[in-house]
């Protein structure tokens, strides 16, 4: 065999490229569709501190749950498939998990890896410090907190601990329709007639939050306010317009539809009449009146 030279020790070899742990297949031959992988490829996983590594396993599971291939162990199909799901930071990493050989080994160190710790603090934190806010019915509240769970399902609070929190961290009001509904006090149900109750709630359009948020004589919500000084400004602006229109109207008649009593023009009162001020010119001069084409007197 002939020795390598220099310049070839430092060419990268097909055989140093990583290609991810050793599955075990068993005897059985299988191809995985291009068409399949192309799906997977559609959402990719890259590590980022900004995607949820949960979802995209969810989202992974769900799409592997509608491929069978006969004879192939469904773990074995989802082992095989992943690494196409995976992109940048998330595909080196998997590349060097050299001991996963089988798919439970291998979502559980997914999540190890990339759900981070501060994350599920955070989430954890949501769930048990959650608190109804006062715009918020009682069933949007609760599906808040659904999200926080849904988004967390480590979180390790037993059911009853999150319903409790949920009924002792709603508005006094709202607790008090739960209690209504619940026929009595909402912590004497169990918690499967708890769920329930809240369940139907949920369900129930006729839980709006007209119904659910507090009345008080001589209060007004936040929208309420701002209806009324929409209809408050509309009002300061037509009587402003109307104030104008009525100032304009009286000059305009004035100046248009005034007729004089002495000659019966249109245009000028009797004072302002020419010939009310041809006569009293007359009378200052004694009676004196200038005539066309010569002077003379008036008798």
């Amino acid at each position: 065999m002939a020795e390598k030279t220099l310049r070839e020790f430092s060419v990268p070899s097909t055989a140093n490229a990583a290609t991810g742990p050793n599955i075990n297949v068993g005897d059985m031959n299988f191809e995985l569709k291009s068409s399949l992988i192309n799906m997977v490829r559609a959402s990719l996983f890259c590590g980022k501190p900004n995607e949820d590594a949960y979802s995209h396993l969810q989202n992974f599971l769900e799409l592997c749950d509608t491929v069978v291939i006969r004879g192939v162990a469904a773990d074995v199909i989802k082992l095989r498939l992943f690494p196409s799901s995976l992109l940048g930071k998330a595909k080196q990493w998997f590349y060097k998990e050299k001991d996963i050989d089988t798919w439970d080994k291998c979502n559980k160190a997914f999540l190890a890896k990339f759900f981070y710790v501060g994350k599920t603090n955070a989430l954890r934190g949501k769930i048990s410090s959650f608190q109804q806010t006062g715009m918020e019915s009682i069933p949007e509240a609760w599906e808040r907190l659904q999200e926080y769970i849904l988004a967390c399902p480590h979180h390790s609070m037993d059911e009853w601990l999150v319903l409790q929190s949920f009924y002792n961290r709603i508005t006094t009001t709202s607790s008090a329709n739960i209690d209504a509904a619940a026929g009595g006090a909402f912590l004497d149900l169990t918690i499967a007639g708890a769920k329930a109750l809240i369940k139907k709630m949920v369900s129930n359009q006729g839980w709006s939050e007209e119904r659910l948020q507090p009345h008080t004589k001589g209060m007004h919500t936040v929208k309420e306010m701002d209806m009324i000084a929409t209809k408050l400004d509309v009002l300061i602006k037509k009587m402003k317009e109307g104030s104008k229109q009525q100032i304009h109207a009286p000059v305009y008649a004035m100046g248009s539809h005034f007729t004089c009593k002495v000659c019966g023009n249109d245009g000028h009162s009797g004072n302002d009449c020419p010939k009310t001020r041809e006569d009293c010119a007359y009378l200052n001069n004694n009676g004196y009146r200038p005539q066309q084409g010569g002077h003379g007197w008036n008798q």
